[in-house]
């Protein structure tokens, strides 16, 4: 019974390190095809929707390989770095919240970009130039990667929960904050309403 339970461990095991592999392949494929293509063209080069894409993809590799390799070694292989090495746990966490605001900031940019150029207010149409794009995705950037600086300081490798910290008030933030607004509803309302926005303009241009 011992020996058939671990015959399926070892299977899960292996199953989970195949498609996990497979999946981070893809990924990463995927967002360098994106790069590549809108980093080629000229005409690409010069429109805010493709720079957005671009760095979109270009932080989506990176968060790839960082967060979903240690995800790998720690299911696949039983191999949790994180408790092991203070400053991985320290960056791991740090780099996972910094680099998936950033992605979805980029998100939320592109979408209110294509709200802006759709419309037939002058004033408006104006503000979507690809220097704002620049400048937005430049300064979510510095956002973001102060906002994970917390994660450094505070984050411990504890021997119970693993890498976790004592500080009640910093895993309400990250819980309520962090989880359920920053990377979760707010995102979704933002991309949602000027979705439905764009839509309706598209519509009166037709």
């Amino acid at each position: 019974m011992e020996l058939q339970a671990q015959e399926i461990l070892n299977i899960s095991q292996n199953y989970t390190i195949c498609v996990s592999f497979a999946v981070l392949f893809a990924g990463i494929f995927d967002h360098s095809i994106d790069i590549i293509v809108f980093t080629s063209s000229r005409s690409f080069r010069m429109k805010q929707s493709a720079f957005y894409l671009t760095a979109e993809s270009f932080v989506n590799s990176i968060h790839l390989l960082v967060f979903f390799t240690s995800r790998i070694a720690i299911n696949g292989f039983n191999n949790d770095l994180t408790q092991r090495s203070i400053v991985w746990c320290k960056l791991r966490q740090s780099f996972g919240t910094s680099f998936t605001l950033k992605s979805l900031s980029i998100v939320c940019f592109a979408a209110i970009d294509q709200y802006l150029s759709t419309r037939f207010n002058p004033f408006l149409k104006q503000l979507s130039t690809l220097k704002l794009a620049r400048r937005l995705t430049c300064g979510a950037v510095i956002v973001w990667i102060a906002h994970g600086i917390p994660f450094i300081v505070i984050m411990k490798s504890l021997p119970v929960y693993g890498c976790a910290t004592y500080y009640d008030g910093f895993n309400i933030y990250v819980t309520y904050i962090y989880y359920l607004i920053l990377s979760g509803l707010l995102p979704i309302v933002i991309m949602s309403i000027f979705a439905t926005l764009v839509y309706i303009n598209v519509r009166r241009i037709v």
